[in-house]
């Protein structure tokens, strides 16, 4: 077979799918459009349905997180009050009664267990330090200080502050009183 047979044949060859090629080349783009089309209406729904799940589980999330810092403030709250209840009593009446104590003691047994249960053991322990100190100048093993009372309180405040995600610095007195 010499070089004029086979141009030949490959230029009949051409010419016979030349037709058909005008035809079957379109009809190929168009049904490749049309199924790229169909596969990214898929992929797309697939996608929205994925990122509506996972907006959804955000918004779960989300929800959790902000009922769990609203309760950590109200129980910082709740574990605060009745040791300035008491302070102000010591400080400004002077003399604790044996009824107060009492009733510091009922509260404090109630928000020592609501501590153990939702507080990081460091707040914990600083609170529980906050309390010794109370019971040691009331029952007389030490004196009573409020420049000493209010270092035990601010750490433990500090902690409380971090805890809850405010500021992640410890908060100190800097006056003269």
């Amino acid at each position: 077979m010499n070089i004029e047979n086979l141009l030949e044949y490959l230029g009949v060859g051409l010419l016979s799918l030349g037709g058909a090629g005008a035809i079957i080349l379109p009809l190929a783009g168009w049904l490749g459009k049309l199924w790229a089309e169909r596969f990214m209406k898929q992929e797309a729904a697939r996608f929205d349905k994925e990122l509506a799940k996972l907006t959804a589980d955000l918004q779960i999330r989300i929800e959790h997180l902000s009922q769990v810092y609203k309760q950590k403030i109200e129980l910082y709250r709740e574990v605060s009050n009745p040791i300035v209840e008491l302070i102000i009593k010591k400080h400004h009446v002077g003399v604790l009664t044996e009824d107060d104590l009492k009733e510091f003691d009922k509260t404090r047994l109630s928000t020592t267990a609501l501590l153990a249960m939702f507080a990081p053991t460091n707040v914990f322990d600083e609170y529980n330090n906050v309390i010794d100190y109370i019971y040691d100048t009331c029952e007389g093993k030490k004196t009573w200080s409020f420049t000493d009372f209010r270092c035990h309180a601010l750490k433990f405040l500090s902690l409380v502050r971090a805890d809850v995600g405010l500021y992640k610095d410890e908060i100190s007195y800097k006056g003269v009183r």
